[in-house]
C-alpha cells in the first residue's frame, strides 16, 4: 500500500458555490426566452359574513350500565428476545476529530492507481464514552487505521466520513473506500463529478461487514480518489457498530 502524502500547497480560489452556478450560466449569445404570461385582474371584495346557528338542546345522561363477569387469566407470556444482533455484538458508537488542517494531495498520478490513504489524529478529540462494553478504541492514531479486534466477528460497522474537497479542475470525478490490502476489503464508493472549481463539504457513510477473521484481524484504512489534482481534508470520522 502506499504511503499518504500529507503536505501544504496553494488551494484553489474560493467563490460561493451560487456564484460558479451564475458564471457558468452568464453567455452573451444566450437567446432570450420570456415568455408574456396572462396578469390574473383584481380580487373584488369579501362579501358579508352569515349569521351563527343557534345550539341545539343537550339530550339526558343516560344510565351508566353494569360491570362485566372477570375474564379467565391468560397464558403466561414468553420471554422477550435480547436486542443483540445474531453475532452477539453488542450496539455502540464513536467518533474521531482531526486536530490536523493541512490536506492530502490528490490526482491520479498520486497514491496507488490514484488511491490515496487518508487518517485523523484525533487524540483528545475524540469520544469513546459510548462505545460497546469491553470494546477497545476503534481507531488508532499510531496504526493510523481502524481496528475492528475489539469487536465479535459478524458485527456490522457503519463509517461515517466527513471532509473538505478542493478541486482545481471542473467535473473532477471523487471516489472514496475503505480498504484493507490483507483481508481484501474493498468498500469502494462513488461521489460524484464536482462540477465546479470549489471547495466541497462532503459526507459519506459505508457499511463493513466483519465477516471474517481476515478483517477482523487486520482493520482497514480510508481511501479518496480523484481523476484531476485535488485536495482534501478528512475532518472527522463516526464509527457506529451493530
Amino acid at each position: 500500500m502506499a504511503a499518504s502524502k500529507s503536505m501544504d500547497f496553494p488551494g484553489a480560489k474560493k467563490s460561493s458555490y451560487a456564484a460558479q452556478v451564475e458564471q457558468s450560466q452568464a453567455s452573451p449569445y444566450q437567446e432570450n426566452t420570456l415568455s408574456f404570461l396572462p396578469v390574473p385582474g383584481p380580487v373584488g371584495p369579501q362579501g358579508p359574513a352569515g349569521r351563527d346557528g343557534k345550539d341545539g338542546k343537550q339530550g339526558p345522561e343516560g344510565q351508566e350500565g353494569k360491570p362485566g363477569p372477570k375474564g379467565l387469566q391468560g397464558p403466561s407470556g414468553k420471554d422477550g428476545l435480547s436486542s443483540l444482533s445474531s453475532s452477539g455484538q453488542q450496539a455502540g458508537w464513536a467518533s474521531y476529530h482531526n486536530k490536523l488542517e493541512k490536506p492530502f494531495k490528490l490526482g491520479i498520478s498520486e497514491g496507488e492507481d490514484g488511491w490515496v490513504t487518508t487518517f485523523v489524529l484525533s487524540e483528545e478529540l475524540s469520544n469513546e464514552k459510548y462505545l460497546p462494553k469491553g470494546c477497545t478504541p476503534l481507531w488508532n492514531d499510531h496504526a493510523r487505521a481502524f481496528s475492528f479486534r475489539g469487536l465479535k466477528e459478524g458485527a456490522q460497522v457503519f463509517i461515517t466520513y466527513s471532509f473538505e474537497l478542493t478541486t482545481y479542475s471542473s467535473n473532477t470525478e471523487a471516489w472514496i473506500r475503505t480498504y484493507s490490502q490483507n483481508s481484501d476489503l474493498d468498500i469502494s464508493q462513488f461521489i460524484g463529478s464536482m462540477k465546479y472549481q470549489h471547495t466541497y463539504p462532503i459526507t459519506v457513510t459505508q457499511q463493513v461487514f466483519i465477516e471474517n477473521q481476515k478483517i477482523w484481524g487486520n482493520g482497514a484504512v480510508p481511501q479518496i480518489r480523484t481523476d484531476y489534482d485535488a485536495s482534501v481534508i478528512l475532518k472527522s470520522i463516526y464509527v457506529s457498530v451493530v
